[in-house]
């Protein structure tokens, strides 16, 4: 709506009148209750606009506070998560820690390094991981290494200052001499890609159960005697077959490798010659 020169001049005057009244029905008792009628709408208006401000104010000063109060809030939240994850990380850790000790304490003819996984194939199918410790830390090649409660995981193949290259007994290029710890029949176990690792070899007339524990032989003082390598799950077998096969569930949790234990004190020896020609 356009405003004409003449209203505005109007409104002005009626103000001005409006508060005149007011002024006067001080003095003058007879129009006391027509000045509070006529002034009535315009103290209101008045008013209002007085309580608007206040108000608008005090929220903007009320959300200047609690923008500052959540922000407080939110640093002080995230400290407690940050410190939660990491009481976490080290209650894993501990646990951890406090298995490999309970393995070393029935094991303490051996000498265990602990290291952790700085690399692994995130789909639990990779042929090997890298580890933390190196040459500096005493390992050699052909080291045993373990998971934390002591279940086979392979070997070192590979060697740098501060890293180990550890094949898994998960590789198809891996293959371990290995034995049913209930009726000691003899195979190797073989890993296969993107597969569970097969003890193969094992003469028909050796028994092997379903469930029986596969463990290492220690033939040719290549690994440590009696390492918990798996557990039959099936086995097949043909009357035209000489060797009968088994498959095997790893004991060690491959997908979930974090720390593992390196024997130090167990150095493969490799003979020069197998069998003597004398």
């Amino acid at each position: 709506m356009v405003e004409t020169r003449g209203g505005r001049r109007f409104a002005v005057l009626f103000l001005v009148g409006a508060f005149l009244v007011l002024i006067l029905g001080r003095w003058i008792s007879p129009v006391d209750h027509v000045a509070m009628s006529v002034t009535a709408p315009f103290a209101a208006v008045i008013n209002g606009a007085a309580n608007g401000v206040g108000d608008t104010l005090s929220g903007f000063l009320n959300a200047g506070q609690i923008q500052g109060e959540n922000a407080a809030l939110k640093k002080q939240n995230a400290r407690l998560i940050e410190r939660l994850v990491k009481l976490q990380s080290q209650a894993h850790d501990d646990a951890q820690l406090r298995r490999m000790l309970n393995f070393e304490d029935g094991n303490s003819h051996m000498d265990y390094l602990p290291a952790r996984v700085i690399y692994s194939d995130p789909t639990g199918l990779g042929s090997y991981i890298v580890i933390n410790k190196g040459s500096r830390d005493g390992l050699r090649e052909g080291m045993t290494v373990l998971d934390q409660d002591g279940y086979f995981v392979g070997s070192i193949t590979d060697l740098a200052v501060t890293s180990a290259r550890i094949l898994l007994m998960l590789s198809p290029s891996s293959s371990v001499a290995a034995m049913d710890h209930n009726t000691q029949a003899q195979g190797l176990i073989e890993g296969r890609y993107a597969g569970s690792p097969e003890l193969k070899y094992v003469l028909t007339g050796s028994k092997l159960h379903v469930n029986d524990l596969i463990v290492t032989q220690g033939q040719a003082n290549l690994y440590p005697r009696n390492l918990v390598m798996g557990q039959v799950v099936s086995v097949s077998r043909s009357p035209q077959s000489v060797f009968q096969t088994a498959q095997i569930h790893p004991a060690a949790d491959f997908a979930h490798l974090e720390i593992v234990q390196v024997v130090r004190n167990w150095i493969p020896h490799y003979p020069a010659r197998l069998i003597n020609p004398h």
